[in-house]
């Protein structure tokens, strides 16, 4: 293969940083993502790290014997190459790995070109962010130790690690991506997989099994080449005998890994770009054949009679679903069984619409750690039946904008506006509750909850399951949103609006509090000391606002959405 032409990858590389920019800037919560992420991974590396450096650098060389500042800043050196490595080839078998105009740069530069492109222009977004912590500690330790090395040292270490650990990590996402591109179980399945594996993620964060990991990783690799470049860091810092032999050796090192795997993720890019992909079958039919012979269409894609018109394999999958309702037939309506097929069909249609609920289970960190430790906490089963109402109102939290470009076929259907809320709230529901109560259980069987106390409250969490989703509907009908946003690998999806998200989060927090503090009356002494009032007063609170989001609430919202559904025009 030809060398890639290194102005044509420059430039492109340079035009895929501004559009990154540009894409953070354009949307305002964009660009508050970005912010709370610049928290975590620049501003905290930067004073912690900082810090540390400075201290470390003041205690040269008399720091104490037993203390193995080698070994630590090897074996941290050396996981960190991995950390780049596993984040860059996550990166590329997203969104990264691709083209935003494949059509229009394919057919004016070689593709090995735009290949190394998007290779550099990962390094540089990477190095932008990375370059405030390594300059702070750069200096920190320089001023420390009162020497001028590390100016140098620091930042050159890093950047070629960087660059080593993109390289690597490039082929392997493209790797990912061809795989799951030319497998149809794969490509069809790829989203499930992407929440099992968060799922996963979460819970090695959560317990103690991610420490162990990076544990094991410093001690196995300090002593390895990964680890030289730990020598490189500390060279000239004085009492620190860094190996001068380990820092050629990195350099080496990386003068044959880096062109060497660049090559081979230059070479894999260009063989995806042009790589066939796989036949999927989908099971989201057009509105036109939705339709009946009288022109008439059901929610979602079925016609009146309440039959899915999908494809073999949607029908065959919806199934499982009809079947579940069978036993309804007495109780539910036709129209409002189809509304909940459809509802199940959308999110196992497009699973990843819903994955914006599991971003509050990071503010279950704290006592999910403490549950892995040292045993549940009385706290927890209360945050599950709050956070667990809470998901399952989400998930239809934007019932009139979930149904996209049939809507105003549905609004023609002859769906009723009680059969349309009830179909939404059914589906929620009839997944949710089992699933909250089950972990609910489960939970305060583990804590040092009384039974009683944890049977009332899995029970309390039934109700605020119903009473959430049915909230939600009605908050979602006030505050529709039809437009879509770009999720993970430039998806478009439609997503509830912020003012249903606030409106919803707000109202559902303070029932869910209400019920808490007159079922656990610890967590009521505590909020009575937090503002001041007598414990039987922040009870009777509780047990009025309880009240009001857990049955009034719900019932305005039913009675709203039943209005505007009835109502409702399309402009």
């Amino acid at each position: 293969m030809r060398t890639p032409d290194l102005s044509h990858a420059v430039r492109i590389a340079r035009v895929e940083v501004r559009r990154s920019v540009r894409a953070v800037r354009s949307s305002t919560t964009r660009t508050a993502a970005f912010g709370v992420a610049l928290l975590f991974w620049v501003a905290l590396p930067t004073v912690g790290g900082g810090f540390l450096a400075y201290r470390l650098g003041q205690s040269l060389p008399a720091i104490p014997f037993e203390f193995p500042v080698l070994d630590a800043v090897r074996g941290a050196t050396a996981v960190g190459w991995v950390g780049l490595a596993v984040l860059s080839a996550a990166r590329t078998a997203g969104k990264k790995g691709e083209l935003d105009s494949p059509e229009g740069i394919l057919t004016t530069v070689p593709a090995r070109d735009a290949a190394l492109g998007l290779l550099l222009a990962e390094y540089a977004r990477m190095a932008l962010v990375a370059a405030i912590p390594v300059v702070t500690i750069a200096t920190a330790l320089a001023v420390g130790a009162g020497v001028v090395t590390p100016l140098v040292a620091v930042p050159a270490t890093a950047g070629i690690l960087l660059a080593v650990a993109l390289s690597i990590g490039f082929p392997v996402g493209i790797g990912v991506k061809w795989a799951t591109m030319r497998s149809p179980w794969l490509a069809r399945h790829k989203t499930a997989l992407l929440v099992v594996a968060f799922g996963l993620y979460f819970l090695g964060v959560t317990s103690q099994a991610f420490n162990d990991v990076i544990s094991l990783l410093q001690r196995t690799l300090r002593n390895t080449p990964l680890a030289w470049f730990g020598d490189a860091v500390l060279l000239g810092l004085p009492g620190i005998e860094a190996v001068p032999v380990h820092v050629l050796g990195a350099g080496a090192l990386a003068g044959i890994l880096l062109p060497t795997f660049a090559g081979v993720g230059i070479r894999s890019a260009t063989t995806l770009w042009y790589a066939d992909r796989a036949q999927v079958e989908r099971d989201e039919p057009s509105a036109e054949a939705h339709a009946d012979r009288n022109g008439r269409v059901a929610p979602g894609g079925t016609t009146d009679t309440g039959a899915p018109t999908s494809a073999k394999s949607g029908a065959e999958s919806a199934s499982i679903g009809e079947r579940a309702l069978s036993a309804f037939d007495g109780v539910l309506a036709r129209p409002t069984r189809t509304v909940t097929l459809s509802a199940w069909r959308r999110a196992k249609r497009t699973p990843i619409r819903l994955l914006y609920v599991a971003y509050p289970l990071f503010f279950l960190y704290a006592p999910l750690r403490s549950a892995f430790e040292s045993g549940v906490p009385t706290s927890l089963p209360a945050l599950v039946a709050l956070y667990g109402a809470w998901a399952v109102g989400a998930m239809v939290l934007n019932p009139l904008g979930d149904e996209g470009a049939v809507l105003p076929a549905t609004l023609l259907s002859g769906v009723s506006g009680r059969q349309f809320v009830v179909g939404h709230v059914v589906s929620a529901t009839l997944v949710g509750v089992p699933v909250v109560t089950a972990a609910v259980a489960v939970a305060g069987a583990l804590s040092p909850l009384d039974p009683a106390r944890w049977i009332a409250l899995a029970g309390v969490s039934a109700l605020l399951v119903v009473a959430g989703a049915t909230l939600a509907v009605g908050v979602g009908v006030l505050f529709p949103r039809f437009g879509t946003v770009e999720v993970f690998r430039s998806r478009e999806i439609t997503m509830p609006s912020k003012g249903a998200f606030a409106a919803y989060s707000i109202a559902l927090l303070g029932g869910a509090v209400g019920a808490v503090v007159v079922l656990v009356p610890p967590i009521a002494g505590f909020v009575g000391g937090l503002v001041g009032f007598p414990q039987v007063v922040v009870t009777g609170l509780g047990a009025g606002l309880g009240v009001s989001v857990g049955l009034l609430g719900p019932a305005a919202a039913y009675r709203y959405a039943t209005r505007e559904f009835e109502e409702f025009t399309v402009d």
